[in-house]
């Protein structure tokens, strides 16, 4: 990771009501403006990341007014900034070195997808990033967001150039308009590298774990990650306390999960994730202890 944070500092964060106001402009289902209208500026937007300079991007993101600072952060430039993968599928040492050195971040500022918009167009700014890698999409493959941006502007992919879009909105802060709460957790990848060595940490700390095996066992594909983040925003919301958080992913590592498939992993994580929810309805948890916790949810089965 290329961002050094000192002391307290600041830079500017973008206003959350204009940058919902333009994703809605740029991905707008609801038919209010003709098709052709939405695809221009798909076009406008994507021609701005594929330009080498960022300059174009910037001209296109500083048309949203800034509605404050951020409290707590500062940058120094760089000579080594994050390559296309790290962005779009950061590795364990890129998640490791974005939460050491944002390890002041309340998270309340972390949850805000508009904070993350901020942060990287500040490392857009400071060619920390570049704007046609926001395009790549988070796979194994070796196809550059610059290459995929040029193959739906040349070939007027309609499909595609949406595709690339909402990637870009998806790595830049997320896309809320269409996923809710949970896009800041699962989208943005720098947001989501953050928020695992967040609850990472913290498990460690509750259990005495190595936090390096926690962490490994959260950035397992799909599942718990996901799974644990659309029932604690979307439907049960108790996973969201930490005091029962910390004691569902124990629990977890526990049963050996991560020697399972995804698709089985995942299915077990949702078992247990609902027989939690059932004895929520009857026991206030979050009123216990992490390791009371623990010890209750060993008495249910994974």
């Amino acid at each position: 990771m290329v961002v050094v944070i000192r002391n307290q500092g600041d830079f500017p964060l973008y206003s959350a009501a204009e940058l919902s106001r333009q994703r809605h402009l740029l991905i707008d289902k609801r038919g209010v403006e003709e098709e052709s209208v939405v695809i221009r500026r798909q076009e406008e937007l994507a021609i701005a990341a594929e330009t080498p300079s960022p300059k174009s991007f910037l001209r296109w993101i500083d048309r949203i007014p800034i509605e404050g600072q951020s409290p707590v952060l500062r940058f120094r430039d760089s000579d080594h900034p994050l390559t296309g993968q790290e962005v779009s599928d950061p590795p364990l040492s890129t998640e490791r070195a974005n939460y050491d050195l944002l390890s002041a971040l309340p998270p309340r500022l972390a949850a805000l997808p508009s904070f993350w918009v901020s942060y990287q167009i500040e490392m857009i700014r400071r060619r920390l990033i570049q704007p046609a890698d926001l395009a790549k999409r988070p796979s194994a493959s070796n196809e550059t967001g610059r290459a995929r941006l040029q193959k739906a502007l040349r070939r007027k992919k309609k499909k595609l150039l949406d595709q690339c879009t909402r990637t870009i909105l998806r790595q830049l802060g997320g896309l809320p308009e269409e996923r809710g709460n949970v896009t800041a957790f699962v989208d943005c990848r720098l947001s989501r590298a953050w928020w695992r060595g967040h609850l990472s940490h913290q498990i460690a700390e509750d259990f005495n774990l190595d936090v390096e095996e926690v962490w490994a066992f959260l950035r397992l594909p799909d599942a718990p990650w996901d799974q644990l983040q659309q029932y604690s925003v979307k439907r049960l919301t108790i996973v969201g306390d930490r005091n029962i958080r910390s004691s569902i992913v124990a629990r977890l590592l526990d049963a050996d999960l991560q020697a399972e498939k995804t698709d089985l992993r995942r299915k077990r994580t949702q078992s247990f994730l609902a027989k939690v929810g059932t004895r929520g309805a009857y026991q206030a948890l979050g009123a216990l202890t992490p390791q009371e916790n623990l010890a209750i949810f060993k008495g249910i089965d994974v």
